[in-house]
Protein backbone atom coordinates (compact mmCIF):
# COMPACT_ATOMS: atom_id res chain seq x y z
CA UNK A 1 0.00 0.00 0.00
CA UNK A 2 1.74 3.30 -1.36
CA UNK A 3 0.65 5.94 1.52
CA UNK A 4 1.19 9.53 2.77
CA UNK A 5 1.06 11.26 5.67
CA UNK A 6 0.48 14.68 6.85
CA UNK A 7 0.05 16.55 10.69
CA UNK A 8 0.54 19.68 11.92
CA UNK A 9 1.02 18.32 15.66
CA UNK A 10 2.63 15.72 17.53
CA UNK A 11 -1.20 15.03 19.41
CA UNK A 12 -3.54 14.43 16.91
CA UNK A 13 -7.03 13.21 17.99
CA UNK A 14 -9.02 13.37 14.59
CA UNK A 15 -7.79 10.29 11.58
CA UNK A 16 -8.66 11.96 8.25
CA UNK A 17 -8.32 8.93 5.42
CA UNK A 18 -8.30 11.49 1.89
CA UNK A 19 -9.41 9.37 -1.41
CA UNK A 20 -8.00 11.05 -4.54
CA UNK A 21 -10.22 11.21 -7.75
CA UNK A 22 -9.68 9.50 -11.00
CA UNK A 23 -6.30 9.76 -11.76
CA UNK A 24 -4.71 10.53 -8.52
CA UNK A 25 -1.98 9.40 -6.50
CA UNK A 26 -0.97 9.21 -2.74
CA UNK A 27 0.32 13.39 -3.36
CA UNK A 28 -3.09 14.49 -4.86
CA UNK A 29 -4.66 15.09 -1.38
CA UNK A 30 -1.66 16.64 0.17
CA UNK A 31 -2.02 20.11 -0.95
CA UNK A 32 -5.93 20.11 0.23
CA UNK A 33 -4.46 18.67 3.72
CA UNK A 34 -1.64 21.20 4.26
CA UNK A 35 -4.02 24.36 3.57
CA UNK A 36 -6.60 23.34 6.41
CA UNK A 37 -4.17 23.23 8.83
CA UNK A 38 -5.76 21.39 10.89
CA UNK A 39 -3.85 21.20 14.53
CA UNK A 40 -6.03 17.98 15.53
CA UNK A 41 -5.94 15.76 12.56
CA UNK A 42 -3.48 12.86 11.05
CA UNK A 43 -3.97 12.66 7.41
CA UNK A 44 -3.26 9.23 5.84
CA UNK A 45 -3.37 9.50 1.86
CA UNK A 46 -3.15 6.28 -0.19
CA UNK A 47 -2.90 5.45 -3.35
CA UNK A 48 -5.79 3.78 -5.22
CA UNK A 49 -4.83 0.47 -6.34
CA UNK A 50 -5.86 -0.06 -9.62
CA UNK A 51 -3.75 1.38 -12.94
CA UNK A 52 -6.20 4.17 -14.58
CA UNK A 53 -6.91 3.31 -18.14
CA UNK A 54 -5.54 6.78 -19.49
CA UNK A 55 -3.60 9.22 -17.85
CA UNK A 56 -0.41 8.28 -15.28
CA UNK A 57 -2.75 7.98 -12.14
CA UNK A 58 -4.51 5.02 -10.24
CA UNK A 59 -8.30 4.74 -10.02
CA UNK A 60 -10.02 3.16 -7.01
CA UNK A 61 -12.55 0.98 -9.56
CA UNK A 62 -11.04 -0.89 -12.46
CA UNK A 63 -13.71 -1.94 -15.28
CA UNK A 64 -16.32 -0.94 -16.97
CA UNK A 65 -20.56 -1.16 -16.86
CA UNK A 66 -20.57 -3.86 -19.48
CA UNK A 67 -17.53 -5.84 -18.03
CA UNK A 68 -17.70 -5.22 -14.57
CA UNK A 69 -15.91 -3.64 -12.16
CA UNK A 70 -13.12 -4.99 -9.94
CA UNK A 71 -13.13 -3.42 -6.42
CA UNK A 72 -11.68 -6.09 -4.19
CA UNK A 73 -8.44 -4.97 -3.78
CA UNK A 74 -9.52 -1.10 -3.07
CA UNK A 75 -11.93 -2.40 -0.04
CA UNK A 76 -9.35 -4.82 0.69
CA UNK A 77 -6.91 -1.62 1.07
CA UNK A 78 -9.07 0.12 2.86
CA UNK A 79 -9.88 -2.57 5.43
CA UNK A 80 -6.62 -2.33 6.03
CA UNK A 81 -5.76 0.73 5.99
CA UNK A 82 -8.74 1.29 9.09
CA UNK A 83 -6.85 -1.03 11.11
CA UNK A 84 -3.87 0.92 10.76
CA UNK A 85 -5.62 3.58 11.95
CA UNK A 86 -6.94 1.88 14.62
CA UNK A 87 -3.24 0.50 15.64
CA UNK A 88 -2.02 4.12 16.08
CA UNK A 89 -4.38 4.78 18.22
CA UNK A 90 -7.87 6.24 16.88
CA UNK A 91 -11.19 5.39 18.00
CA UNK A 92 -13.41 4.56 15.08
CA UNK A 93 -15.52 7.40 16.71
CA UNK A 94 -12.68 9.62 15.94
CA UNK A 95 -12.02 8.56 11.73
CA UNK A 96 -12.90 10.32 8.96
CA UNK A 97 -13.57 9.38 5.14
CA UNK A 98 -12.97 12.45 2.80
CA UNK A 99 -13.06 11.66 -0.62
CA UNK A 100 -12.68 13.87 -4.00
CA UNK A 101 -14.89 12.73 -7.21
CA UNK A 102 -14.86 9.09 -7.47
CA UNK A 103 -12.86 9.25 -4.03
CA UNK A 104 -16.17 10.87 -3.11
CA UNK A 105 -18.06 7.90 -4.13
CA UNK A 106 -15.91 5.16 -2.28
CA UNK A 107 -16.00 7.05 0.57
CA UNK A 108 -19.48 6.29 0.96
CA UNK A 109 -19.65 2.86 -0.56
CA UNK A 110 -16.68 2.13 2.25
CA UNK A 111 -18.26 3.96 5.44
CA UNK A 112 -21.55 3.19 4.64
CA UNK A 113 -20.83 -0.60 4.90
CA UNK A 114 -18.59 -0.25 8.04
CA UNK A 115 -20.83 -2.13 10.89
CA UNK A 116 -20.04 0.85 12.97
CA UNK A 117 -20.60 4.56 13.21
CA UNK A 118 -17.29 6.72 11.88
CA UNK A 119 -16.89 10.35 12.98
CA UNK A 120 -18.18 11.80 9.62
CA UNK A 121 -17.98 11.06 5.84
CA UNK A 122 -17.32 13.86 3.51
CA UNK A 123 -17.62 13.16 -0.45
CA UNK A 124 -17.41 16.13 -2.90
CA UNK A 125 -18.36 16.44 -6.09
CA UNK A 126 -18.92 12.42 -6.25
CA UNK A 127 -21.32 10.60 -8.39
CA UNK A 128 -23.17 7.43 -6.60
CA UNK A 129 -24.05 5.12 -9.31
CA UNK A 130 -26.50 3.07 -7.63
CA UNK A 131 -28.56 5.27 -5.24
CA UNK A 132 -31.00 2.63 -4.33
CA UNK A 133 -28.44 -0.24 -3.45
CA UNK A 134 -25.51 1.96 -1.52
CA UNK A 135 -28.78 2.53 0.83
CA UNK A 136 -30.39 -0.57 1.13
CA UNK A 137 -26.61 -2.13 1.65
CA UNK A 138 -25.92 0.65 4.46
CA UNK A 139 -25.69 -1.22 7.86
CA UNK A 140 -27.73 0.04 11.03
CA UNK A 141 -24.40 1.90 12.43
CA UNK A 142 -23.31 3.81 9.73
CA UNK A 143 -26.86 5.27 9.29
CA UNK A 144 -25.95 7.12 12.04
CA UNK A 145 -22.76 8.81 10.92
CA UNK A 146 -22.79 12.58 9.87
CA UNK A 147 -22.50 12.98 6.15
CA UNK A 148 -21.60 16.65 4.77
CA UNK A 149 -21.80 16.54 0.84
CA UNK A 150 -20.76 19.27 -1.02
CA UNK A 151 -21.36 19.59 -4.82
CA UNK A 152 -19.69 22.57 -7.55
CA UNK A 153 -23.00 24.19 -9.29
CA UNK A 154 -21.14 24.12 -12.43
CA UNK A 155 -19.14 21.14 -12.15
CA UNK A 156 -18.92 20.15 -15.74
CA UNK A 157 -17.89 16.23 -15.12
CA UNK A 158 -20.61 15.37 -12.57
CA UNK A 159 -23.59 17.27 -12.78
CA UNK A 160 -24.50 18.79 -8.99
CA UNK A 161 -28.03 17.78 -9.62
CA UNK A 162 -26.97 13.93 -8.82
CA UNK A 163 -25.59 14.92 -5.57
CA UNK A 164 -29.04 16.51 -5.07
CA UNK A 165 -31.09 12.91 -5.73
CA UNK A 166 -29.25 11.03 -3.84
CA UNK A 167 -28.93 13.43 -1.11
CA UNK A 168 -32.46 13.81 -0.86
CA UNK A 169 -33.12 9.85 -1.13
CA UNK A 170 -30.84 9.20 2.07
CA UNK A 171 -32.58 12.37 4.49
CA UNK A 172 -36.02 10.20 3.39
CA UNK A 173 -33.86 6.86 4.38
CA UNK A 174 -33.09 8.87 7.81
CA UNK A 175 -29.35 9.33 7.33
CA UNK A 176 -27.88 12.26 8.63
CA UNK A 177 -26.51 14.25 5.81
CA UNK A 178 -26.09 17.81 4.87
CA UNK A 179 -25.68 18.60 1.28
CA UNK A 180 -24.08 21.98 0.45
CA UNK A 181 -24.37 22.92 -3.34
CA UNK A 182 -21.15 26.16 -3.59
CA UNK A 183 -19.92 27.82 -6.50
CA UNK A 184 -17.13 26.77 -8.72
CA UNK A 185 -16.80 23.64 -10.59
CA UNK A 186 -14.99 20.36 -10.35
CA UNK A 187 -12.81 21.38 -7.35
CA UNK A 188 -12.51 21.67 -3.95
CA UNK A 189 -12.64 25.70 -3.46
CA UNK A 190 -11.83 27.85 -0.86
CA UNK A 191 -15.89 27.79 0.38
CA UNK A 192 -16.14 24.09 0.49
CA UNK A 193 -12.35 23.77 2.29
CA UNK A 194 -14.28 25.94 4.88
CA UNK A 195 -16.85 23.77 5.33
CA UNK A 196 -14.86 21.13 5.48
CA UNK A 197 -13.03 22.17 7.92
CA UNK A 198 -15.25 23.30 10.59
CA UNK A 199 -16.71 19.92 9.90
CA UNK A 200 -13.57 17.51 10.50
CA UNK A 201 -13.14 19.58 13.87
CA UNK A 202 -16.87 19.64 15.56
CA UNK A 203 -18.05 16.28 13.83
CA UNK A 204 -21.26 17.95 13.46
CA UNK A 205 -23.33 18.86 10.69
CA UNK A 206 -25.88 21.54 12.85
CA UNK A 207 -22.25 23.36 14.08
CA UNK A 208 -21.73 24.49 10.23
CA UNK A 209 -21.30 28.29 9.54
CA UNK A 210 -22.72 28.78 6.58
CA UNK A 211 -22.26 32.17 6.03
CA UNK A 212 -18.28 31.99 6.51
Amino acid sequence: MKLNYHQESDSPRIAVIGLHGWTGTEHSMVPVARSMRIQSAKWYIPRAPYKASTGQGYTWFSGSADKGWKVKKTFNLLDTLIQQVINDGFDQDNIILFGFSMGGSLSLRYGLGMQCQLRGIIPVAAWVREPEELINSASIESKQTPILMIHGKDDSVVDHKKSINVATEMEKNGFSIHLEIVNGGHIIGVYATNLIKQFIKTGRLENLDLAS
